[in-house]
């Protein structure tokens, strides 16, 4: 369930292409949706050192486009640069230590193609980087007159909080960075750095943006809660929220060994997945061509978490769906995506089989800082439970003898995730399945905002759905060479 998310990003936009992008001709139907002095990074390095240049920035709206310009003085005519928003793009918070200028955000494409390039940008306040992202990320998923809605959600909140806490005390930097030296910055009259999404012909890809982005509406509600709520506040970089302890924290080494040789605690951790489909709030529901998708709220990048749903159905029998997920995702399978790379450190033979892994994610995303995760697995047959219900967990667990955290590493946290399979009555009396994906993950960062983002511009929703017609297509050539 984790790397279906991870896997789904990146499969979407391998399938996209890179187009130039020309210079707007016409100015009758701009539309300004935001603009502002920012220091913008320079794109070429001498010595290994970058410049840091003020800005005029301008986010326009050209018919159904939106570009972001930015401008050597406000009254310049002519950009210095720009580049084309779309759904490949999104905005990000920056790592820690991974620029030194004060509120820096990154601008750039979803993954890292080689191509495309990331911007750096650096406001003077927090709430001006808070603006920024959110005007930006409104442009991206198509509903640009969100962008007044949203800088006033912003505006409002910030004057309820002490001035201290908004308000960056190192701006300076913003100042000193007028002074860099003024040789030709070739970036700057870059006017062709654009990526834009093209649907390939492939049949396990056959859904085209134009038709499956629909952009996502966010309430102030649903806007509060997913902009990070610890603005103005100290990273708490190495220690994880009380919401996202793990299932085996405080128990003691033996108290957790003891857990995971427990047939009974594992089969517990499935029923954990089971009763999140109920028991979470899920704001948002849309379903298209069988497929549904519910999200609940994101929340910050510090503490916030992905909580999808997927639901739908497949055509066969529960019993041959798990045999057929159990060995497609073994290593080979025709779904051993899900967990390449692991590293096994624990089995357990009785049912339900379960296995302990280390996971130390390669992130194709610019400027991203690894992350690793620490997990226990199980797969769990029908007869073991009531309701006659199988499926899979993976869960994120203490385990003694993991491997301890890297430097510049950030270990995410699982909640109870995985698949659900129920028997479904399917037309005339046929015994199908319905297949209900939960996934909850703390991604942390830069990349929590990046996976965010990509669900609300759509792109991840083409990557669930894909993944899930991907299921249906194998596990139909796997019931049709059983059947032989």
């Amino acid at each position: 369930a984790v790397g279906c998310v991870y896997n789904n990003i990146i499969y979407a936009v391998e399938m996209t292409t890179r187009r130039t992008l020309p210079r707007p001709t016409s100015v009758v139907d701009e539309r300004v949706l935001h603009e502002g002095w920012c220091v913008k990074e320079s794109g070429t390095a001498l010595f290994s050192q970058t410049n840091w240049r003020r800005r005029w920035f301008r986010l326009v709206q050209l018919g159904q486009t939106t570009y972001l310009r930015y401008y050597k003085s406000q009254k310049d005519k002519n950009p210095a640069g720009l580049f084309k928003l779309d759904v490949t793009y999104c905005t990000r918070q920056l790592e820690n230590g991974e620029k030194s200028h004060p509120n820096c955000f990154a601008v750039g494409p979803l993954l890292d193609d080689g191509a495309s390039r990331t911007y750096y940008i650096s406001c003077s306040t927090l709430v001006d980087m808070q603006e920024w992202m959110t005007s930006i990320d409104a442009a991206i998923q198509g509903v640009p007159e969100q962008v007044q809605i949203r800088k006033d959600t912003i505006r409002n909140r910030s004057s309820k909080r002490p001035a201290a806490r908004v308000c960056s005390t190192t701006t300076a930097r913003n100042t000193a960075a007028d002074c860099s030296p003024s040789s030709p910055d070739p970036t700057d009259l870059d006017l062709t750095a654009s990526c834009s999404l093209s649907v390939s012909d492939s049949a396990s890809f056959r859904y085209s943006v134009e038709q499956s982005v629909r952009p996502e509406v966010l309430t102030e509600d649903e806007l509060l809660e997913d902009m990070d709520m610890d603005m103005g506040e100290e990273s708490a970089h190495g220690t994880l929220p009380r919401a996202h302890q793990t299932v085996d924290s405080g128990l003691t080494t033996s108290g957790k060994m003891d857990s995971y040789h427990s047939a009974r605690w594992r089969l517990e951790r499935f029923k954990d997945v089971c009763q999140a489909s109920d028991s979470v709030r899920w704001t948002n529901q849309e379903t298209k061509d069988g497929v549904t998708l519910f999200r609940s709220m994101f929340g910050g990048s510090r503490n916030g978490m992905v909580v999808l749903k997927v639901e739908g159905v497949l055509h066969a029998d529960p019993s041959t769906v798990f045999q057929f997920l159990q060995l497609s995702t073994r290593e080979g399978g025709k779904l051993d995506y899900i967990f390449r790379n692991e590293t096994l450190l624990n089995s357990f033979e009785d049912e339900p089989r379960s296995t302990i892994i280390y996971n130390q994610l390669l992130l194709p995303i610019p400027r991203i800082s690894k992350r690793d995760v620490v997990a226990l697995k199980a797969w769990v047959p029908a007869y073991m439970n009531r309701n006659g219900c199988a499926g899979f967990v993976m869960v994120s667990v203490d385990y003694p003898e993991a491997p301890p955290l890297e430097r510049g590493c950030s270990r995410m946290h699982i909640n109870p995730s995985g698949i659900v399979l129920s028997p479904h009555a399917g037309e005339g009396g046929a015994l199908h399945t319905m297949a209900v994906i939960i996934v909850q993950v703390a991604f942390y960062g830069g990349l929590h905002t990046l996976v965010k983002g990509a669900y609300n511009s759509g792109l991840l929703k083409i990557g669930l759905r894909t993944t899930f017609s991907h299921i249906a297509t194998e596990l139909q050539k796997f019931v049709d060479i059983t059947n032989i």
